[in-house]
């Protein structure tokens, strides 16, 4: 069975395009977002919309009450069972969502790998600084040129990982996502990621918190409010949620309230960027959305993994 991954920080535009696939390819959309899975969390976790239902198919939206952790066991289990349906029926699953640790366990990513002991992690950062990343990039290449192929000489993390896991195990990093890949055989994944430009993708959160605020954001965190969310649950740390509850209770004012659930926002998908920048390696690579070459182009791609 194959199927797309559409991953990225918040506010990329992953909804989007994954809506924009389903209706081209026969797509059920299957959600990788540790908040949108929550019933009780529509507006602030961005969760599709009607008409976004009626557009195409959406699974795992909503269906678990914020009171039942979701464990990243469970979400896998419920994906590929989802993914398995999709094959019963004849389409195109599209998992789209921005938690990592769910798309890498999907991926079987998370365990396939050793652990790397920390004497070899401090004598690969002391090696790299020794060389440079150009030099300590091209020792790479001798040992694992696939690897070395793919990750940038700038790109300081991925180089680091590749030489430790190399070391490590004496076998390299193309190695061991095989083996991921080869315990999940009947799956095959092509991997697109949204990397927006730093500053175009903050404007998007800013706006895109503004337009929660519109929905009714704030009434839907005083309902929250109201029903004693843990703070020890995962759903209280949804983006925005801590700040529009102090807002409900009178200790800040809307503007105050807003602007802080904007930073949070921010420093959050800066995370996330960095995150996928270094822990995923993708099919396609989509920076701009708007340019309609890129977009033409990761069709192509997928029309070509599809065949």
């Amino acid at each position: 069975m194959k199927a797309v991954i559409i991953c990225g920080p918040t506010g990329a535009g992953k909804s989007s395009l994954a809506l924009n696939l389903a209706e081209k390819f026969k797509g059920v959309i299957i959600n990788a977002d540790s908040v949108q899975i929550y019933r009780e969390i529509k507006i602030l976790s961005g969760r599709p919309t009607f008409d976004d239902y009626r557009q195409a198919p959406h699974r795992l939206y909503g269906i678990m009450s914020i009171f039942k952790p979701c464990t990243l066991g469970i979400w896998r289990k419920m994906a590929l069972e989802t993914i398995k349906e999709c094959e019963r029926s004849g389409r195109l699953p599209i998992i789209c969502g921005g938690t990592g640790l769910y798309i890498k366990f999907l991926l079987n990513e998370l365990s396939a790998i050793p652990e790397v002991p920390p004497s070899i992690k401090l004598e690969a950062r002391e090696k790299l600084e020794d060389l440079g990343n150009e030099n300590f990039r091209e020792l790479l290449s001798k040992n694992d040129p696939v690897s070395a192929r793919r990750i940038k000489s700038g790109d300081t993390n991925r180089l680091l990982r590749a030489w430790e896991v190399l070391t490590a195990t004496n076998k390299p990093l193309s190695y061991w996502h095989e083996q991921s890949r080869e315990t999940e055989s009947q799956h095959r994944f092509f991997k697109v990621c949204l990397m927006p430009e730093r500053k175009a993708l903050y404007s998007k959160c800013d706006k895109r918190f503004l337009d929660f605020i519109e929905q009714g954001a704030a009434e839907e965190a005083r309902a929250l409010d109201f029903i004693n969310v843990s703070p020890e649950l995962p759903a209280s740390k949804t983006l925005g949620l801590l700040e529009l509850i102090k807002y409900t209770r009178g200790e800040l004012g809307l503007s105050d309230a807003i602007a802080q659930a904007q930073r949070t926002t921010r420093r959050y998908a800066k995370r996330q960027l960095t995150w996928f920048r270094h822990q995923l390696d993708e099919d396609f690579l989509i920076q701009n959305l708007r340019c309609r070459k890129t977009v033409s182009d990761c069709l192509k791609k997928i029309v070509n993994f599809l065949g």
